[in-house]
Order: structure tokens, then sequence, then C-alpha cells
């Protein structure tokens, strides 16, 4: 009775801990909807505000490059305006440069005209000077006492005259050419040249009255910019903060759900495995059995599995073994690499891991002796099964360790395809691989390999993912599992394979390797490559 309530209480604790999390779950779910939406919502009006943005930015680049444009047409536009004025002053330039080496000549001339006259004026007041001299030495007497003095005077007097006419005419000469060089001819040309210059430079250095209002609306443009990234900041930055829980509400909320999904998923296995064993595994007992080659001789049962076994080559015969099943040999042996168990199925050869195989025949005219055993599984055994000719065995690949065969003779494989079975298409197998004899099998399976005979008017049942092969004459179907609180516990599986007829044999490995299962609720269902390979007899 302890034991009992013990277990009651235990059910009940992990169901209520089943509810919890349930309720946990769609809590967390309604919680992560509400704020995946506004999430979504804030990320939508950031997607908004930055696609405002990238206009605004398009819009600043449009202005920057009017701005751009507007200055190189107004450039252009100045260039036009002065290249008059530049020819001008190329002309005027070119003018002065003629003009003034004649100037410059005109000016010297001038200069020693002036000299001239300056030094005839110097020698006229040398000349007033001495008459002004003799004029006081001379006296009244002299006139009659001294007449040299008065000779000498008026000789004075003539050399003034003489030396004055000269001064003045050179004078006159001065002052005849002065005016001309009081108005130098280069004055207007520098002066209209400097003008020039001015204008020029003015025009260069002036801007298009397009540039102000052009720049007042980019100077609007960068400060809405600015305001967009003050917004988004502030977005980005309230979508980065933690979101306000709404635990309470969302419990009052989803409980409901929570005890509905809780009952579905205590009812739903038990609904799922009745309508399997109640529904679909009677209708496929119904179904008439499969039998490959009905007509195909017996397969003799195999010795009993070991760990190793010796496998004895006689001259025309060869082993393809596996190469981590390969133990022992005898060094003459000649060994060799066969790529594929048989090249007309490369694809079953390579899924079965049958490729790469190690070919071994005996040298010369004596046997020799091969020891197979698993190198790789501490729980594997190996068993040799004699095909004579004739027999022929629906046997998967994957349980083949090596095959004993005559020399030079590719295995002799069949493919036989059931679509039209409803127990093909329950067990996911829809192509069976049948091997002919002469030729014998070196099984392996897990814990050792068995066969078994069924007596007439008494079927044999066994667990279908054991199964390894059987004898292609015999009857073969699934049935369903004769408990079904097993099958509910997950101790058997909905199917198990019968077969029956004979005579013949059915090979199976003593334990499922890796918890193997088969049938619609086993191996079928447990990925694709799996579902592939079984419905490929593989």
């Amino acid at each position: 009775m302890t034991h009992l309530l013990a277990a009651v209480l235990g059910w009940l604790g992990r169901k209520l801990g089943l509810l919890f999390v349930i309720i946990g779950v769609l809590l967390a779910v309604a919680w992560l909807r509400s704020e995946w939406q506004q999430l979504q919502a804030l990320r939508e009006e950031i997607a908004v505000q930055e696609s405002v943005l990238a206009g605004l930015r398009t819009d600043l680049a449009s202005l920057d490059a009017a701005i751009e444009a507007d200055a190189a047409d107004w450039a252009r536009q100045m260039e036009t305006a002065t290249r008059s004025k530049r020819q001008e002053l190329e002309s005027l330039t070119a003018r002065i440069a003629l003009a003034e080496p004649r100037w410059q000549e005109a000016l010297a001339r001038f200069a020693n005209l002036e000299r001239q006259a300056q030094a005839a004026r110097r020698a006229a007041r040398v000349a007033a000077g001495d008459v002004a001299a003799l004029e006081r030495e001379i006296r009244f007497w002299d006139r009659y006492v001294n007449p040299e003095k008065l000779l000498a005077l008026e000789a004075a007097r003539a050399r003034q005259a003489a030396l004055e006419a000269n001064a003045r005419a050179w004078e006159t000469a001065r002052d005849r050419v002065a005016p001309a060089i009081a108005a130098s001819p280069l004055a207007p040309l520098q002066a209209q040249r400097s003008r020039l210059s001015g204008d020029i430079a003015q025009l260069a250095g002036s801007v298009s009255p397009r540039q102000a209002g052009l720049n007042e609306a980019r100077s609007r443009k960068g400060g809405e910019i600015a305001s967009v990234e003050q917004l988004l900041d502030s977005q980005r930055a309230r979508a980065e903060q933690d979101p306000r829980g709404r635990l309470v509400a969302a419990i009052r909320a989803q409980l409901p759900l929570a005890l509905t999904i809780l009952a579905g998923v205590l009812l739903m296995p038990f609904l799922i495995k009745a309508w399997l064993y109640f529904i679909v595994a009677p209708l496929a007992a119904r179904r008439p059995p499969i039998r490959i080659l009905p007509f195909a001789d017996a397969s003799p049962a195999p010795v009993n599995s070991a760990v190793s076994v010796p496998v004895e080559l006689d001259p025309g015969e060869e082993l393809l073994v596996q190469p981590d099943f390969l133990q022992s040999s005898s060094r003459p042996a000649e060994k060799r690499t066969q790529w594929l168990l048989n090249a007309a199925l490369p694809f079953a050869s390579l899924a079965s891991g049958m490729f790469a195989l190690t070919r071994i025949r005996p040298e010369g005219g004596a046997p020799t002796r091969v020891i197979v055993s698993s190198q790789q599984d501490a729980f594997g055994e190996v068993g040799i099964l004699a095909l004579p000719a004739g027999a022929a065995l629906v046997l998967q690949p994957r349980a083949l360790a090596g095959v004993v065969k005559p020399a030079g003779e590719p295995v002799r494989i069949t493919r036989h395809w059931r679509l039209s079975s409803l127990h093909a298409w329950l067990t996911l197998q829809l192509r069976y691989l049948v091997f002919h004899g002469p030729c014998r099998l070196v099984l392996k399976g897990c814990r050792g390999v068995r066969s078994e005979e069924p007596q007439a008017g008494q079927p044999r049942l066994i667990n279908q993912s054991a199964t390894l092969g059987f004898s292609a004459n015999l009857d073969y179907r699934t049935t369903r599992s004769e408990t079904f609180v097993a099958y509910l516990r997950g101790k058997e599986d909905l199917f198990n394979d019968l077969f029956a007829g004979g005579p013949g044999c059915f090979v199976y490995e003593e334990m499922p390797a890796g918890g193997r299962r088969g049938g619609i609720t086993g191996r079928g269902l447990e990925g694709a490559t799996d579902a592939v390979l079984k419905a490929f007899g593989i």
C-alpha cells in the first residue's frame, strides 16, 4: 500500500510539475510575443525614422551637389565675363611693353637737355659775375688813363651776353620739351591696366547670388538631420532597455490553455498507441504474407555464433571481409582490396559498410584458414551460414561481415520490390535484397547470431528489430504484439515479425544493437536517413 501511495503521489507530482512547466512555457511565449510585438513596432518606427534620415541625407547631398554645381557655373560665367578684360589687359601690357623703351629713351634725352641747360645757366652766371667784378673795379678816369680795363669789360660783357643767349636757348629748348615729358604717355595705359586688374580680381572673387540661399537651406537640412538622429538615438536606447513584465495577467490568460495542453500531452500518447494497436495493427494482420521466391530451396541453419570463427578457404574460393573483422590469416594467402561487394549495387554496398573489402584467396593448391572476429564491438559475435546452389536468403547487408564465394565470380544479389504490400509499408521496407548460393555468408550480430525453423502449423514470432534475414521461400508478415500493456509501457514494439511455411529458416541477432527498433513506431521514424536505408532493404 505504501509503494502504491508513493507511486500515485510521484505520478501526481510529475504531472503537476509538467503543468507548471506548460504554464511557464505559455507565459514565456505570451510575454515574448507581447514584447516582440512592441519591439517590432519600435523597430518599424526606427525603420521609418531611418528612412526619413536617409531621405534627409539624400537631400543634403543634393544641396551639396547644387552648391558645387552653382559655384562651378558661376566660375564659368565669371571666366566668360573676364575673358575680354583679360584680353584687353594683355593688349595694354603689350602696348606698355612696346612704349616703355621709347619713353625711357625720351626721358634720357630730356635729362641730357636739362643737364645742358643747367650747365649753360651756370656758365652765364659765372660770366655775369665776371662782368660785375670788372664793373666794380673800373673808375671814371680809367676811360682816359687805363682804356684796357674798358676793353676787358666790353669783352666780358660780350661773353656774358653770348653765354646768356646760349643758356636761354637751352632753357627754351628744355621748356619746350618739358610739357611733353610731364604728361607721360604711359600713365593712362598703366592706370587703365590697374583698373582692369582690379575688375578682374573683383569678378574672380565674387560669389553667386544663389549661394546664400543654398547655404541657408543646407543649414536647415543639417538641423533636421541632427533632430532625427537625436530621436533615433533615443528610440534605439528604448529598444535596448529591458521590457516590463506582465506576469500575473499572463498567468490568468494562459492557465486554461495550459490545462488543455497538459490533458493533451497526457492523453495523446495513449490515444495514438491505442489507434495503432487496435485499428492499424489488426488491419495489417489480415493482409496476405510476403513470399519473395516461393520455389527457392531451403536455406540450412547456420552454425552457432561465437566471438571468433574460423573460415576454411579451399582452392577456387575467396573471402570478401570487412577489414575490421579480419583477425588473423595465413601468410601465403593472397590479399587484395575489393571496393564494392557488388558493382551492380553500389549504394547498398556503401550504405551497409560493405566497401573497401579485403579479398583473400588461397595461394597454390593448398587451402587456407582465416579467423573472423569483430575488432571494434565488444558484444559482437559472428556466425557462418552456408547457401548451397539454388538456395536464397533475404538479408539486410548491414548484417554482413563477409562473404565466401567462388573466386572471380560476383556475389549474386537480386532485388525484389513489394510496393503493394501493407506489411512492406508498415515496416518501411519496400525493397528486399536476396543473396543466392552457392556462397557462405559471415553474419554479425550483437550478443550472437541465431536461426530458427518454423514448423508446420507453428509459425514463429520474433522482435522485428532483431531480424537479420530469412529464407526467400518463407511466408513473412507483421503481426501485432500480443499484450497492449507491454506495448503501452514501451516494453515491446507494436509489430513482431512472423515466419511460417518452409522448409526454411530465419536469422536474428540475440540483442538488437543500440536499442534499434523496427516498424512504423521504431527505426523507420527516427530519421529520414534511416527510413531511406530501410526502404531500400539496407
